[in-house]
């Protein structure tokens, strides 16, 4: 039976943390959980709920096991109840497939079901990742049943007092408009949208913030 009572909307008091090596795996789980129903996972992985949760597991596991920071989750009693990360300059989708996103995308799109057609979709966002330096962020996860109640804002928080000073700017995209509006109430601006495989693609992208030298 599913639980149909309210959740309240006020932000709990949470733990805001780095990561450690033992949360990365509940991390990826809770991303694979947070976009299962993203428009994008639709369309690598169909309908079926069970197969969108399996396609993304292995995905997010790879992302959360990489080295680079900041990596940061978000704590109720010890429980990890959602999940941030952004992507050092350098290093993101954009810098990973380089040459190979392009022929990638300009190929005719796999069929649903294909492994190759989740690789169709990371090369459109490589080739329109932004060219100059920048931090990549995402993916930014909230456990499902407690979306709404404020966390995913307190991550991202967390991910720009990371990046605060560095005058690069930050970059990401999104495949849901509610996320449209979550990122530019924070200071994002919307620069192009791309539809793939029929899926509207936002680009938005946030200026560095140089460094205060007056005090």
């Amino acid at each position: 039976m599913t639980d149909t009572r309210a959740v309240p909307r006020t932000l709990p008091t949470l733990q805001i943390r780095e990561l450690r090596k033992d949360d990365r795996r509940p991390a990826a789980g809770l991303v694979a959980r947070a976009m299962r129903d993203n428009p994008t996972t639709y369309a690598m992985f169909g309908d079926e709920p069970l197969d969108r949760l399996a396609g993304l597991m292995p995905i997010w596991t790879a992302f959360f096991h990489r080295p680079a920071p900041p990596q940061i989750g978000a704590f109720y009693k010890g429980c990890l109840v959602g999940a941030a990360a952004a992507v050092p300059p350098g290093g993101c989708i954009g810098a990973a497939l380089d040459s190979d996103a392009r022929r990638i995308a300009l190929g005719a799109a796999p069929p649903l079901g294909d492994p190759a057609r989740a690789e169709y979709l990371r090369a459109h966002y490589a080739i329109h990742d932004l060219a100059e330096p920048h931090w990549h962020v995402g993916p930014v996860g909230v456990e499902p049943r407690f979306q709404g109640r404020g966390i995913g804002e307190a991550l991202m928080q967390a991910l720009l007092d990371v990046m605060a000073g560095d005058p690069r700017p930050t970059w990401g995209e999104t495949d849901t408009e509610a996320n449209v509006r979550f990122y530019t109430a924070l200071g994002w601006e919307l620069t192009k949208t791309v539809e793939v495989v029929g899926i509207p693609l936002w680009y938005l992208r946030r200026d560095g913030r140089p460094a205060d030298r007056t005090g």
